[in-house]
């Protein structure tokens, strides 16, 4: 299935693609090049490449680019606050993220902004700015069924197999 849409009111909805997401655990919150948020869920194995033998990925891979994110934590009947430290501190803070449960993955059609809820009361919002020019996907999904959802530049997404080349 090849969805490569501009948002508009016939789209089909981008929240039922990514509900079996929820309910898996995160295991490895991690940086790469570029200061890129990757996020691995669902069970984990090593990769194929010999290379890459020693590291691990997860059955769903959420990975941001050109993307700003904040992480909550939410109080019940009283307020979110957010971490604002500086980046190493966050980076930190984000491991609080590891070993819990995703309990919400809800994608706002208006922006593509990105909340995951996570038990424990956390919140990881993605939020794109629609006015970068960068040309880079704000935040693509792997997933085990050899899908690709890739989110952004702009008003655009896209659901395609892995095997399908541009």
């Amino acid at each position: 299935m090849n969805t490569n849409i501009e948002i508009s009111n016939s789209q089909p909805n981008l929240n039922e693609i990514t509900q079996k997401i929820i309910g898996e655990t995160c295991h490895q919150v991690r940086f790469s090049y570029g200061d890129e948020l990757l996020l691995d869920f669902g069970e984990m194995t090593p990769y194929n490449h010999p290379k890459l033998k020693d590291l691990r990925k997860g059955t769903w891979q959420l990975s941001t680019r050109a993307t700003n994110f904040d992480l909550r934590k939410v109080h019940p009947m009283f307020f979110s606050s957010y971490f604002k430290d500086p980046m190493y501190a966050t980076k930190r803070r984000l491991r609080l993220l590891e070993n819990k449960k995703l309990t919400d993955f809800v994608i706002d059609s208006n922006n593509f902004k990105l909340t995951l809820s996570f038990k424990g009361d956390y919140q990881l919002v993605l939020k794109p700015d629609l006015e970068d020019d960068s040309g880079l996907a704000y935040w693509e999904l792997l997933m085990p069924n050899e899908q690709i959802l890739t989110v952004g530049p702009g008003m655009f997404w896209e659901c395609k197999s892995i095997h399908e080349r541009d």
